[in-house]
């Protein structure tokens, strides 16, 4: 069973809870689906009108930036008090979306096309 205890796990939580639309990618993704690893950081997969949301969120943790900053050059990073993490832009995600339950709560995941 996956531990979603994690700090990128209750990130992830926490600011879907603030209102936050988003797909988990990367290893925190794969650690959620597989159980290998120990992510350090929370990827997340943003489409550009959920930037307001994201940023919302943010703020209400106590990180001060902007839809601008966050949208800058496609990719951008965040540090906070539940750890690291960092937004990819991309207008059609493009990537296969999936739904997983674990720990007792809902992830919607991106698998990635090969």
């Amino acid at each position: 069973m996956v531990d979603v205890s994690s700090r990128p796990a209750r990130l992830a939580a926490e600011l879907h809870r603030r209102g936050a639309q988003f797909v988990v990618v990367g290893s925190t993704a794969r650690w959620l689906t597989a159980g290998g690893g120990s992510p350090r950081d929370l990827d997340v997969a943003v489409c550009p009108v959920d930037l307001p949301a994201l940023a919302r969120a943010l703020d209400s943790l106590g990180v001060r930036t902007t839809v601008d900053r966050l949208a800058r050059g496609g990719q951008s990073h965040v540090d906070t008090s539940w750890g690291p993490l960092d937004v990819f832009v991309d207008d059609a995600l493009r990537c296969r979306v999936g739904t997983y339950a674990r720990g007792g709560r809902t992830w919607q995941l991106a698998v990635l096309p090969a």
